[in-house]
């Protein structure tokens, strides 16, 4: 074995994002696993090899800090309460006024808010919402494609199934075939 004084350790890259975090981990062990056998001897090594290990955890340090939100978007509060707001009446008309005020905004700061926040306007959202909903309903349960429509939150049968062939480029009833017994290979 290679006494660890004459052993070059790697210089530490000072470039955030250089090391992954796999190879990060590898290089700790090592260094402490160097300075561990070179307590006892030498005394000058243990400190460089922890000094390194500091070095890279300093840095991991502040690269896991989470990135600031971003200026316009929704807070993590809003999100949550829009979120459940939407939930729990997808089965009735929903209007962005009201989603506005669960997350405490004028309509059109909320509206700009959540266009950033969700990728999407608050009425696409909601459409998204009931779609995935009816598709759920349409695997779970045998009801008419009428019910579904109601339960959840369209006007009609006709209003379901435009929305449901723009989004998804196929009618319900042909979905349903599609899907029910499981996906044809």
């Amino acid at each position: 074995m290679i006494p660890l004084s004459t052993r070059p350790s790697p210089p530490v890259p000072s470039l955030p994002g250089m090391l992954s975090h796999a190879d990060m981990r590898e290089q700790l062990i090592r260094l402490l696993d160097e300075t561990e056998a070179a307590l006892a001897g030498d005394q000058e090594a243990a400190r460089a090899s922890l000094a390194q290990a500091l070095k890279l955890l300093a840095r991991a340090r502040s690269e896991a800090r989470p990135a600031p939100r971003p200026h316009g978007k929704l807070a993590g509060w809003q999100i949550k309460r829009v979120i459940a707001f939407v939930d729990a009446h997808l089965g009735s008309t929903i209007h962005v006024m009201h989603m506005a005020k669960e997350a405490r905004l004028s309509l059109s700061h909320f509206s700009h808010a959540f266009k950033l926040t969700f990728g999407e306007p608050p009425l696409s959202y909601v459409t998204r919402q009931r779609l995935l909903k009816a598709c759920d309903m349409m695997l779970a349960t045998d009801a008419p494609l009428s019910h579904i429509a109601y339960e959840c939150g369209f006007y009609d049968q006709s209003h379901f199934t435009r929305h449901f062939h723009r989004r998804l480029g196929m009618t319900p009833q042909s979905w349903r075939r599609l899907y029910a017994d499981g996906p044809v290979d």
